[in-house]
C-alpha cells in the first residue's frame, strides 16, 4: 500500500494542483507539483488532466501507457473513454483501435468503437449495429452513422424499421415513431401512419383501410388495444372481448399480448365492470407479475376468502416468500382458522424483512436478525487503491472516491471484498461499507449493511425535535445508503436526499439562511434539515410514521387524501400493500424495517415495534385507489 506519510503536509498542495488541472491551469499545475513529492499516491489525476487536455492530438501510445503505468485505478478507464470520443469526432479510426481492444460499455462509445471497426474494413459488426437499433428510445448521435451504412447494406430494411416502431410505441416515444415513419415507404407507410394515428386515438382501430396486409394489421390491432388499455381499460375490454377477432386479430400470441395488458390495468385499477372477464381469463393465463397483482387486489378489497386460491396460483419461490405468507395468515384468521393463521406467521416470521417482522408482532415474537459475523481473517486489505481513497476523502472528493472505491471492488475476490467492507467500517467510511456489503453480496452481515453511521450527528438532531433518531438514520440509509455526496435523477441531494426547494423552505422556516447547493450535500446541515422535515411531517400526520414516511417520499399533498372516517376505515398493513406507488410501498416498508433493525443492533434490543398501536389503530382511506 503506498505510504501516507506525505498526507498531512500535502493535502492542500495537491488541492492547489487538481484545481489548476481541472482548471487547464498549466503554470499554476507546474507550480504546484515542485512542491509535491513525484510519488505522491494521486499523481495520477494530475497526469490523467494533462493527457486530456491534450486530446485529440494525443498520441494513443501515450493513452496506453498511461493504462500500464496505473494498472490498479479506474483512471485508465476514464482517459480511454476520452480519447475513444475525442478520435471518433476527428474520424482518427486506427487510433479509437489502439485504446480499445473490444466494445466499450455505454451505446454512445459501443456505436463509436463500432463505426472504427466498420471504418477500417470490418463487415462483421452490422448485425451488431442491428441489435443496437431495435430499441423504443432513442439511440445517440454516434450510432447515426452506423445506422445509415446497415440501412444502405440492407441489415436494416422495412422490417427492423417497423419493428423499431411497435417498440417506440410501446414506450410511448411519439418522436422516435414520427422520425421513423418518414423512413418508411408502400404499405408500410400506410401502417405506420396508422400506428401514431392509434396512439394518439386507439378507438380507430375500427377503421384500419384495406391494403395494409394481414400481418400488419394484426400487429396495430394488438397494439391499439394495448393503448386503448392504458387510456380506456372497460373499452379496451369490450373491443377485445366482441370485435377484435372480427377485425382481424387472431393471431395467439398478439391476442395473448393484448390481453396481458387489459387484465393488468384491470386489475392494479380494480375495475369491477372488467372483473368478471378478468377471473375467467386468469384461469388459464396471465404473468407471474399480473397474478401478484390479482392477488394483492384480494387483499386491498379484503377478500380473504379468495385469497388463498389467487396465492396458489403464483410460482412456488413467490408463494414461500413471507410476504404472501404473512397474507395467507391474515386471511386464516378472518376465516377463522387461528391454527392455520398462525403456522403461515410461522414461517413468515423466518425472514428478516417488513413482512417477517409483522408477522412476529401478530405471534407476539422478537425478529429474526439472522446477523452473521464478519468472519474475516485479521490481515488488512492492500490494495494501492485504499490510500487514495482515504486521501480523496480528506480533501472532500467523494466521488473519486467513490469511483476508486468501486473500482477495487469490482476487481477484488468474494474475500477481498470481505476485507475492505471491514476495513471501511473500521475507518467510519459508512458509505463505502454499504457498498461493499452489496459487492461480497454479504447480505446477513448486518455490521456492514446497517452501520451506526453518523450516529452523533443524527441522536443531535433528532433531540431538538423529540424525534426517533433510528428512524432519521433509517431514511438516510433507504435515500442514500449515506453517501452524502448522493444525488437522484430528480435533483435529490444528500444523505436523507432532499429537493433544493425542500431543503431551502425548511431553512427558511427555521428562520436560518437557505442553503446553496454545496452547503445541501454537508452532512452537518442535511441532517439537521432533514431531521426537521421529518419532524414536520409527522407533527402534520399526528405522530403516525406510516403516513409521515409515505408523505417523504410521495409528497405530503397526496397523503392528505389517504385518510378516512372510522366508518372507511381498512386496517394499516391492507392500506400500506394499498399503495398504489410501487416506490413509496416499498420505502414505507424498509424504512420501518430498517428503524427495527438500527434499534435492535445498535440500541435497546427490548420491545422492538414495527408498528405501534396507535398506527395500526388509524382509519386509513383507500380513496387513494381512486
Amino acid at each position: 500500500m503506498a505510504s501516507l506519510a506525505c498526507a498531512d503536509n500535502s493535502d492542500s498542495v495537491f488541492e492547489e494542483a487538481l484545481h489548476a488541472a481541472r482548471n487547464d491551469d498549466w503554470n499554476g499545475l507546474a507550480q504546484a507539483q515542485k512542491r509535491l513529492s513525484d510519488d505522491h499516491p494521486l499523481q495520477a489525476y494530475l497526469e490523467f488532466h494533462r493527457l486530456r487536455a491534450a486530446l485529440p492530438d494525443l498520441s494513443p501510445q501515450r493513452v496506453v501507457e498511461y493504462g500500464e503505468r496505473y494498472p490498479d485505478s479506474p483512471l485508465p478507464d476514464d482517459i480511454r473513454q476520452h480519447a475513444l470520443v475525442a478520435y471518433a469526432k476527428e474520424s482518427r479510426w486506427r487510433d479509437v483501435l489502439k485504446v480499445y481492444d473490444r466494445a466499450p460499455r455505454g451505446t454512445e462509445l459501443r456505436c463509436y468503437y463500432l463505426r472504427a471497426q466498420w471504418e477500417n474494413g470490418d463487415k462483421g459488426v452490422l448485425p451488431q449495429v442491428r441489435e443496437l437499433w431495435l430499441s423504443g428510445s432513442s439511440r445517440p448521435s454516434s450510432c447515426d452513422p452506423l445506422f445509415e451504412a446497415a440501412r444502405d447494406q440492407g441489415v436494416i430494411g422495412e422490417q427492423e424499421i417497423w419493428e423499431r416502431l411497435l417498440l417506440a410505441f410501446d414506450q410511448g416515444a411519439t418522436g422516435l415513431m414520427s422520425y421513423l415513419a418518414d423512413m418508411q415507404s408502400g404499405a408500410d407507410a400506410t401502417a405506420g401512419e396508422w400506428l401514431g394515428r392509434l396512439h394518439r386515438d386507439p378507438e380507430r382501430l375500427r377503421e384500419l383501410p384495406e391494403g395494409i396486409g394481414d400481418e400488419r394489421r394484426e400487429q396495430l390491432l394488438s397494439a391499439a388495444l394495448r393503448r386503448l388499455a392504458y387510456t380506456d381499460t372497460v373499452r379496451a375490454r369490450e373491443l377485445f372481448e366482441q370485435e377484435s377477432a372480427n377485425l382481424g386479430l387472431k393471431d395467439p400470441a398478439l391476442r395473448e399480448r393484448a390481453a396481458e395488458r387489459i387484465a393488468w390495468y384491470s386489475t392494479i385499477r380494480g375495475i369491477e365492470e372488467n372483473r368478471q372477464w378478468l377471473d375467467g381469463w386468469l384461469a388459464n393465463n396471465g404473468s407471474a407479475d399480473t397474478l401478484d397483482q390479482r392477488a394483492r387486489r384480494s387483499v386491498i378489497e379484503q377478500r380473504w376468502d379468495e385469497l388463498p386460491d389467487w396465492v396458489a396460483r403464483l410460482p412456488a419461490a413467490a408463494r414461500d416468500d413471507s410476504r404472501w405468507q404473512y397474507w395467507l395468515g391474515r386471511a386464516a384468521e378472518e376465516n377463522g382458522d387461528d391454527e392455520a393463521a398462525r403456522a403461515h406467521w410461522g414461517r413468515a416470521a423466518g425472514q428478516r424483512n417488513f413482512y417477517g417482522f409483522l408477522a412476529a408482532e401478530r405471534l407476539g415474537q422478537a425478529p429474526v436478525f439472522s446477523n452473521a459475523s464478519p468472519a474475516t481473517d485479521d490481515s488488512a486489505p492492500t490494495q494501492p487503491g485504499l490510500a487514495r481513497v482515504a486521501l480523496l476523502r480528506e480533501i472532500d472528493e467523494p466521488q473519486l472516491a467513490w469511483d476508486e472505491w468501486n473500482w477495487m471492488l469490482w476487481h477484488s475476490s468474494e474475500g477481498q471484498r470481505r476485507k475492505l467492507a471491514q476495513h471501511a467500517l473500521q475507518q467510519g467510511w459508512y458509505d463505502l461499507v454499504v457498498q461493499a456489503s452489496i459487492q461480497a453480496r454479504a447480505w446477513n452481515v448486518l455490521a456492514w449493511r446497517f452501520p451506526a453511521a453518523h450516529r452523533d450527528l443524527f441522536v443531535n438532531a433528532a433531540r431538538r425535535h423529540d424525534l426517533d433518531p433510528w428512524l432519521s438514520m433509517a431514511v438516510a440509509r433507504r435515500e442514500s445508503a449515506f453517501y452524502p455526496h448522493a444525488r437522484s435523477p430528480v435533483g435529490a441531494q444528500g444523505l436523507m436526499q432532499l429537493m433544493p426547494g425542500t431543503a431551502r423552505k425548511v431553512a427558511r422556516d427555521a428562520g436560518q439562511t437557505p442553503p446553496d447547493a454545496r452547503q445541501v450535500m454537508d452532512p452537518d446541515i442535511n441532517v439537521a434539515l432533514g431531521t426537521r422535515y421529518l419532524a414536520e411531517l409527522l407533527e402534520r400526520f399526528n405522530g403516525n410514521r406510516v403516513l409521515a414516511l409515505a408523505a417523504y417520499n410521495a409528497g405530503p399533498h397526496r397523503v392528505d387524501d389517504w385518510l378516512a372516517e372510522e366508518e372507511d376505515a381498512v386496517p394499516a398493513d391492507v392500506w400500506i400493500e394499498s399503495i398504489p406507488f410501487y416506490e413509496t410501498r416499498e420505502y414505507v416498508q424498509a424504512v420501518l424495517t430498517y428503524r427495527v433493525l438500527f434499534q435492535g443492533l445498535h440500541g435497546n434490543r427490548e420491545q422492538l415495534v414495527l408498528l405501534r398501536p396507535d398506527e395500526r389503530g388509524t382509519p386509513y382511506s383507500l380513496a387513494m385507489m381512486d
